[in-house]
């Protein structure tokens, strides 16, 4: 995604356009998910988690990233397995 834009004819910055548009709508709806608060501006986002901390993105293709990170770190969470152990009241 990262490329020189000023050497793009006009149909590779349409093409890298949309798919732009494509990962910025795979990414909301992975924050949504998550539970984080997309903020949409002219040139760049921002996502905000629960905690409060702060994430600034400035091209679709990190912000992407990050949302598939964020979703396989809180996969790999649930899949964790919890112990349990019980203690007997023997006195």
């Amino acid at each position: 995604m990262k490329c020189n834009k000023k050497n793009l004819s006009w149909t590779d910055e349409k093409v890298r356009h949309e798919k732009e548009l494509s990962l910025v709508k795979k990414s909301e709806l992975k924050i949504k998910q998550l539970g984080f608060n997309l903020v949409t501006r002219n040139t760049y986002w921002l996502v905000y988690e629960g905690s409060g901390k702060r994430h600034v993105f400035e091209d679709a293709e990190s912000l992407y990233k990050f949302c598939y990170r964020k979703r396989y770190k809180q996969a790999k969470q649930a899949k964790q397995p919890i112990f349990v152990v019980k203690q007997s009241s023997a006195s």
